[in-house]
């Protein structure tokens, strides 16, 4: 199944491409592709009772002579996304954890995902029961000492379908927003 988001902050960017396929009972393999259709992230899921969980992730790069290079990224804490989630006190963790193999900078990302609430989400004309988190997350970068940014978001998953709106505000004059147009 592929996805593809229009970024509602610039019309006339490509849209978002995430391609998600099955590699054996609960699990599935998400690949993002970037400019060009080139590969810029696998990531392995495993769908457990209650969510789903990061097995591992793998990031593209590009190195000065254009040959694209794999990162290993270290996955701390596996938790995506809850299937019951009915509890806004609880927090979701994602904690990666990888070196820039072209500068050996240091990066450490964490995703804070909080149930916000019930909603609904319209497509070909049809409501679809949904669910809204709220997202925290905070980027570390070290080279010579430690830098870090904090970021709100918002997630919006439609029942039967998964992830069909994000938002992150990394600052006020950049904002990241995606709304899924199509399945394919």
């Amino acid at each position: 199944m592929v996805y593809r988001y229009r970024n509602l902050r610039d019309p006339e960017a490509e849209p978002e491409v995430w391609r998600h396929i099955p590699r054996g009972p609960g699990l599935v393999e998400s690949i993002n592709y970037g400019s060009g259709e080139e590969i810029a992230l696998r990531q392995f899921d495993k769908i457990v009772n209650n969510g789903v969980m990061t097995d591992s992730l793998l990031l593209y790069s590009q190195d000065t002579t254009g040959r694209q290079r794999e990162i290993k990224v270290k996955v701390i804490s596996p938790h995506r996304f809850p299937f019951q989630p009915g509890d806004s006190t609880k927090v979701w963790l994602t904690h990666l954890d990888w070196y820039q193999p072209e500068d050996s900078l240091h990066i450490v990302l964490q995703r804070r995902r909080r149930f916000a609430g019930d909603t609904t989400w319209t497509s070909d004309g049809k409501t679809i029961p949904a669910v809204r988190f709220r997202t925290e997350d905070t980027f570390e970068t070290e080279e010579a000492g430690w830098t870090s940014s904090t970021w709100s978001g918002e997630e919006i998953y439609a029942k039967g379908i998964g992830l069909v709106y994000y938002k992150r505000k990394i600052s006020e004059e950049m904002v990241l927003e995606f709304e899924l147009v199509k399945r394919e």
